[in-house]
């Protein structure tokens, strides 16, 4: 019997990562990877069925990550919009390549990513919005999924554009003032 050994695994998952991340899901080549990582295009079939099961291997512990992130950062009672943001920024910006290979590869698994996201935020927008909504004359009831979906969009967006730490907190200080300043007068209470 031959043994999988965890270096020639760990060659295949540093490959994979940066071939996802180069050319997405569907553009990624499973040969490319097997010739990055060192190896002959048979023996990564010893450690993966597929590409999709590659895929699954690199973006999985991003989707555990964003689970335990959720409950243990993200509702926590008492925080304001703004600490809120500032743990999704440090979340996003510690998973970056991981995301970026979500958000490229454009599969079932970003979709399904990317509506818990929008439903978790939507939730603690709600949240931190009651006393405005009910007292306000919005109509729209999917308002907050809106404002969240969006949001969200500019985080993923500030991520993708700059890689300084301070310059990234400076750009999210000035969206989250945009989408969450003055809540009580915008809203018409």
């Amino acid at each position: 019997m031959q043994y999988l050994k965890d270096s020639v695994r760990k060659n295949i998952y540093s490959a994979a990562i940066e071939e996802f991340k180069t050319f997405g899901y569907q553009d990624a080549s499973i040969r490319n990877i097997a010739t990055n990582a060192g190896i002959s295009l048979g023996n990564i079939y010893r450690y993966y069925k597929n590409k999709e099961d590659l895929y699954i291997a690199v973006i999985q512990p991003l989707v555990d990550s964003v689970k335990e992130f959720v409950e243990n950062k993200y509702f926590v009672e008492g925080d304001s919009m703004q600490t809120v943001a500032e743990n999704i920024l440090d979340f996003l910006v510690e998973h970056d390549d991981e995301i970026i290979i979500l958000r490229r590869g454009n599969t079932k698994y970003y979709k399904q990513f990317s509506e818990y996201l929008d439903n978790v935020t939507a939730e603690k927008i709600e949240y931190i919005m009651r006393d405005s909504l009910e007292q306000s004359k919005i109509k729209n009831p999917d308002l907050t999924k809106i404002i969240a979906r969006s949001f969200l969009h500019c985080m993923f967006d500030i991520l993708g554009s700059t890689k300084d730490k301070e310059t990234r907190k400076i750009y999210v200080h000035e969206i989250i003032t945009f989408y969450f300043g003055n809540l009580e007068t915008r809203f018409g209470k």
